[in-house]
């Protein structure tokens, strides 16, 4: 039982053991100290005692309490609580209690009759005192019981205390002492446990404390990475666009032959495939150029209010030659709303339809169809709204195709290009005008995704015949209001 006490293997290190000494003492050392200056009041109060029952020695034993052993354990309770380092902590414990012990015994010798048989008590009083205030460490309250009862017992010879009171007294130190060390070792083995969990406590708070530090440092590092990335991207985009223009550009002439007549036929064909692909190479350019500067809150909107169905023919403009060359028909829905103002950049907004209706003919059988319509609600705004009926995206990829360099389909069975940059770039310009990009898609369906601009932005709302294009849309079907094909 005892041994159990030590069995944590934090007390088998002699310096975690100082530690808990010292932390346990900190704890109890007002206590203590306000305890061992109330107990010499306490002590002298029990002049009474002496003077009703002490007989002779009553003036002998009044004298032994007042001007020796209360100062001295006034003095002992000073150096405890001024000095208890260089003394010892169990050192001025012992000898703070060792004073009364040693006059209680010295009276029990000293006293006749029914007052030796009544001094004894002391003896316990005192121990029970240590024990309830003091509250002193297990191995110590072990020793000093065995101490007490061992005076006790040397003392007995010499003093007057009849044998009945002796037996007494007896039953009385042992159920009392082992009362008072089993309570002790439970309240040690409490602290102890108490101990371990704040040495448990304050490590973990100190690894997480260095976990956060790394992960700020980590996520820091990151950010830097990160920045220095875009940088990068922005800068080589940059350089870029001027060799590629000046590509795009001789490749114009030598097919357009605006110099003489190419021969042959074959070298003119050779030069509209590299002005078609220096296209292709300079938008994939802007994209990431864009991307970087996103990335970098560099990237500039020009707001201003614009017709989005003139935004809509532009766009539908850019893509009707990727239409043709795929076989697939861009189908404006109606109803298809007219003179509606929105206040934002035309440019970018552009930019972002032809991205979707691009994605939508690129992921469209041949022979099929892309719908585009603008859903308008007073409530929540307006959608532009691009419909496909091709491949469609696995539920688990709708998600991470917003994201820069993602594709919904796998790289080892994708027969589009493309570095996955249009609809991050779409739902970019979305969130900057306040919107966002909606996507719904069903694999082996088709997909439908659409910009919603909030209210806010709807500068004006005029549709012709409102009121008979919501008649027309009750009663019939949606039907085509112009295609490209």
């Amino acid at each position: 039982m005892f041994s159990a006490i030590f069995k944590n293997r934090r007390f088998d290190d002699p310096e975690a053991e100082r530690e808990f000494v010292c932390r346990n003492h900190r704890r109890k050392t007002d206590s203590r100290v306000f305890f061992m200056y109330l107990a010499p009041i306490a002590y002298a109060a029990h002049i009474f005692l002496d003077f009703f029952v002490a007989g002779e020695q009553a003036t002998q034993f009044m004298l032994l309490r007042l001007c020796v052993v209360c100062p001295g354990m006034v003095a002992i309770a000073y150096l405890f609580h001024q000095h208890h380092r260089k003394f010892g902590t169990e050192n001025l414990i012992c000898a703070y209690l060792l004073l009364p012990t040693l006059n209680v015994l010295y009276m029990c010798v000293m006293a006749e009759g029914i007052a030796a048989d009544i001094y004894p008590f002391g003896v316990m009083i005192i121990l029970y005192c240590c024990s309830a205030f003091i509250l002193p460490s297990y191995r110590f309250m072990v020793r000093y019981s065995m101490l007490f009862i061992g005076l006790f017992w040397l003392f007995f010879p010499f003093s007057a205390v009849s044998h009945e009171a002796a037996i007494a007294h007896a039953f009385f130190q042992i159920m009392g002492t082992g009362v008072n060390v089993i309570g002790i070792y439970f309240l040690e083995l409490t602290e102890r446990k108490q101990h371990a969990n704040e040495i448990n406590l304050e490590e973990m708070i100190s690894d997480l404390e260095a976990s956060e530090r790394n992960i700020r440092e980590l996520y820091h590092e990151a950010k830097k990475a990160d920045r220095a990335k875009g940088e990068f991207l922005a800068v080589v985009s940059h350089e870029l666009r001027t060799p590629m223009n000046a590509i795009i550009g001789f490749s114009e002439i030598i097919s357009a032959e605006m110099l003489g007549k190419v021969e042959p036929d074959q070298y003119r064909e050779y030069a509209e495939h590299i002005h078609n692909s220096g296209h292709q190479l300079l938008n994939i350019i802007n994209d990431i150029l864009d991307l970087s500067r996103a990335e970098m809150n560099k990237i500039e909107f020009v707001k201003q209010d614009f017709d989005i169905a003139s935004a809509l023919r532009a766009a539908l403009a850019s893509c009707r030659a990727n239409a043709d060359e795929a076989d697939v028909t861009v189908i404006q829905v109606e109803p298809f709303l007219h003179d509606v103002c929105i206040n934002g950049d035309e440019a970018r907004i552009i930019q972002a339809l032809v991205n979707i209706i691009g994605n939508a003919i690129k992921f469209s059988e041949p022979g099929g169809s892309v719908e585009i319509s603008t859903p308008y609600s007073a409530e929540t705004g307006i959608e532009l709204m691009v419909t496909d009926f091709g491949i469609g995206i696995a539920p688990e990829d709708v998600e991470q195709i917003q994201k820069p360099f993602h594709q919904a389909e796998s790289a080892f069975v994708r027969n589009n290009g493309g570095l996955g940059l249009g609809l991050a770039i779409c739902a970019l310009i979305a969130e900057a005008h306040g919107g966002k990009l909606i996507i719904e898609s069903t694999l082996g369906v088709g997909s439908s995704i659409s910009i919603s601009l909030p209210k806010d932005v709807v500068i004006s709302h005029e549709a012709n015949d409102a009121n008979d294009a919501g008649c027309a849309q009750e009663s019939h079907p949606p039907r085509h209001d112009k295609s490209y094909a």
